[in-house]
């Protein structure tokens, strides 16, 4: 039996990312971030909350970031308030496995992004409903371009007017993106999304979007929780959307919600061409010497950064082997007197393990293998 009431209050959040930055004051100050929005989701009495993809940054986290998350998750099942997810294009894995089947299993969080296939191949969607009178489905967001062949294998529904109808996806929509996303084609655009909701609950698309499609239904990106990269930083603020239905007009108001949790200061700072890399320190530490002692965190953006005088070793690398290209390097730039040592060194880098993981970013994947170089150098 569900409990109808005139309105119905909900939080739509996305793009959380959390473990995502390398720098660990970040990582904290994401997970900061990630507490206060709870604490004002309970405050805000909200009927259920709606987390559409990307909680974490990869598929499997650290078990220690998943331990700290569900001890702030299960702050909304002891306030009886019902979290409604959907795995997002980080959370997606092609082996299949993901932290959403464990913490599903526990009770922690619902995953609306079920489906099951009927009629030779066509996908037929499942819905949960909410006690509030919500009536909530999904489809998960994949890499590449992947879930384009479940919503265009979408089968027809028939949806109730006496339901609060939410749809969840996390994908960007080729005709609803913004301008920052105009030069990269989606597989999707807004005719693939099943007709009929009343709000479409999106994720994936890192700034904040609202727009009416299909006459009266509200399409929103909440925007990330928090900035997952420099240019998020600089541009945006963490929010998630607060929500009011209305079930006599049938409107869906959004009010965005903003996370106080850091203030930022961009400095930009112009380098000549004939700037040297020691001139060029010295003339960026010059100009951010003044707001050092304060900073928690100072980031710097080298995106088409180059130089002139970069050194490309002179030699033939066709047809050679790894192996042999990095001994040519190596032994190219060393004193012939410490060769030797300097060609063991490298030999017992070779035999450590610089694969990239499944779902590790590319910065994540370059710290790790600093790290391990760094650790060969202090054991010789």
């Amino acid at each position: 039996m569900f409990i109808m009431s005139k309105t119905i209050r909900f939080a739509h959040l996305a793009d959380l990312h959390l473990g995502g930055w390398r720098e660990k004051n970040l990582t904290h100050l994401n997970f900061i971030t990630f507490q206060k929005t709870i604490a004002k989701i309970i405050e805000e009495k909200v009927d259920f909350v709606i987390f559409a993809g990307d909680i974490f940054n990869n598929a499997l986290p650290p078990i220690e970031l998943v331990n700290s998350v569900v001890k702030e998750l299960m702050k909304l099942k002891k306030a009886e308030i019902p979290l409604y997810v959907i795995g997002g294009s980080h959370d997606y894995s092609f082996t299949g496995k993901s932290y959403i089947d464990l913490l599903e299993s526990a009770h922690v969080l619902i995953d609306v992004s079920k489906y099951k296939l009927v009629d030779k191949e066509k996908i037929a969607l499942e819905f949960f409903k909410d006690n509030s009178g919500a009536n909530i489905s999904g489809i998960l967001g994949k890499k590449n371009g992947l879930d384009k062949n479940i919503y265009s294998n979408l089968n027809s529904h028939t949806l109730s007017k006496e339901n609060f109808n939410i749809f969840v996806f996390h994908t960007t929509l080729d005709d609803i993106k913004p301008d920052f996303l105009k030069h990269s084609k989606s597989e999707v655009n807004s005719s693939y999304l099943p007709q009929g909701f009343d709000y479409y609950a999106g994720g994936h698309v890192h700034t904040h979007i609202e727009k009416k499609i299909n006459n009266n239904s509200i399409l929103s990106y909440p925007g990330p929780l928090f900035p997952n990269n420099f240019l998020e930083m600089k541009n945006e603020q963490p929010s998630f959307n607060l929500c009011e239905f209305d079930f006599e007009t049938r409107d869906t108001k959004i009010k965005r919600v903003y996370l106080k949790t850091y203030e930022k200061i961009h400095i930009k700072i112009e380098l000549s061409e004939n700037s040297t890399p020691t001139s060029a320190k010295s003339q960026i530490y010059e100009k951010i010497s003044s707001y050092q002692s304060g900073a928690f965190q100072i980031l710097k953006n080298t995106y088409k950064l180059t130089t002139i005088n970069t050194l490309t070793p002179e030699m033939s690398i066709e047809n050679d082997s790894v192996e042999n290209i990095e001994h040519a390097l190596i032994s190219k730039y060393l004193n012939e007197e410490n060769e030797q040592e300097h060609i063991q060194i490298m030999k017992k880098m070779l035999k450590s393990e610089f694969s990239k993981i499944d779902g590790e970013k590319i910065s994540q994947f370059e710290e790790r293998v600093i790290n391990s170089i760094e650790k060969s150098l202090k054991e010789n």
